[in-house]
């Protein structure tokens, strides 16, 4: 572990982000949200993929929920008080990179395209959430540099965009870009939660609440119950709740077939679901597209062009949790967009759980992420349950039909 961890305040150990996670997979297991999983003997595992930021901090450590030898979902838990949420989202299926086949393929690319260059140091970061990648830190006798490369598509990401409030492909940090007020915040959040967690597990381990090494069976955290319930998902069957067996989702994941295909790859996605069939290369044009510097933010008139204006499309610079929950009770998915990155939502979740004479509330939303990149389209994207309050939203465009 790196010695500013050690002295950061802030900073959470493997222990107790996996205390954090185990009480979320816990509470994702009982939630209606886990139709793919929950009817499987599942458990979290101890071990973690840690997740650095840019500037060097630990930011996230991945926990694999197993049934069996299978992977089924990754809870993403934070490793620093600030983010606010002790678990910042929940991912299905298994992880969509591979870490040392991505640390292979970049040092191939070191020794081709840097051979007076020595690699030195190599962490995995989140160098624009939740687009993830492995800096490196190159030397020779007159300089010293980093690099980040994307984990799935090894492109070098730049540091900035070339245009303003573009969303495509480029580097920052999730730490730095927190002002003062919102890590305040988050101190609060986390802090309030972790009590709950600290309730439960010195009831079931004792003082040492947070020496955890071996694999844990999330079902065994049955103490935790619904207070109340409120989850919707995106269909287009209309006469059944998302959760039962006659409705279908017709939502479908795209990924984007290029690293700053993000927008591109949104917008396909929520014109598919609309019915209107197009490609990427297609769609690219009517977005504003430009090679290296993604789509601007405000793509509503490219969703209008592409449909003959029969979809009212709506940028909306000032999103909330209410205004996406909203939405998708209607039955219209939106984009979403985050600093720097483009994707589609889909669903929503706001549920109170009671855990040992305690509450703890969670607002989340429903990602179909069309990143990562991968060379079979097929096997790229991801879908995630996202806790709200963590993230930087930076806008909406949101749709309807325009009959």
């Amino acid at each position: 572990m790196p010695r500013e961890q050690e002295v950061n305040p802030d900073f959470i150990s493997r222990e107790e982000a996996y205390a954090n996670a185990l009480i979320e997979a816990a509470k994702f297991m009982l939630s209606e949200a886990t139709e793919p999983v929950r009817k499987n003997t599942t458990f979290l595992n101890a071990k973690a993929v840690e997740i650095y930021d840019i500037n060097g901090s630990l930011l996230f450590y991945d926990f694999s929920i197993d049934s069996g030898k299978r992977q089924v979902a990754t809870v993403r838990a934070s490793a620093n008080k600030s983010i606010g949420a002790p678990v910042i989202s929940i991912r299905f299926g298994p992880q969509k990179w591979n870490l040392l086949a991505s640390k292979r393929a970049i040092s191939e690319i070191l020794t081709k395209k840097f051979p007076k260059y020595k690699a030195g140091k190599t962490l995995l970061v989140c160098y624009s959430y939740p687009k993830l990648g492995l800096q490196v830190s190159l030397t020779n006798e007159k300089e010293s540099i980093s690099l980040i490369f994307d984990v799935s598509s090894f492109d070098i990401i730049p540091a900035k965009p070339e245009k303003e409030n573009a969303e495509g492909t480029y580097a920052w940090s999730f730490l730095d870009s927190m002002d003062k007020r919102a890590k305040t915040t988050g101190l609060k959040r986390y802090n309030k939660a972790v009590e709950v967690t600290k309730s439960v597990f010195t009831k079931e381990l004792g003082p040492d609440i947070y020496r955890i090494t071996d694999l844990y069976m999330v079902t065994n955290l049955s103490k935790l119950v619904f207070r109340t319930r409120n989850e919707k998902k995106i269909q287009f069957c209309t006469h059944y709740r998302h959760d039962e067996a006659g409705s279908h989702h017709c939502f479908i994941l795209h990924a984007q077939q290029v690293n700053d295909y993000c927008s591109v790859a949104t917008c396909q996605m929520i014109l598919c679901y609309y019915r209107y069939y197009y490609s990427q290369n297609e769609i690219a044009p009517a977005l504003g597209y430009s090679a290296g510097g993604g789509c601007p933010a405000d793509v509503s008139a490219g969703y209008e062009s592409l449909s003959n204006n029969h979809i009212k499309a709506t940028y909306d610079p000032s999103p909330t949790w209410n205004k996406a929950r909203d939405q998708i009770n209607l039955l219209q998915p939106m984009k979403s967009g985050v600093p720097g990155h483009a994707r589609a939502i889909a669903g929503y979740s706001s549920n109170i759980f009671s855990i040992l004479g305690s509450s703890t509330t969670d607002k989340k939303l429903y990602v179909y992420d069309p990143w990562p990149w991968n060379a079979d389209l097929k096997a790229g994207g991801d879908i995630y349950w996202e806790d709200w309050d963590s993230i930087t939203h930076t806008n909406y465009v949101n749709t309807e039909l325009d009959y």
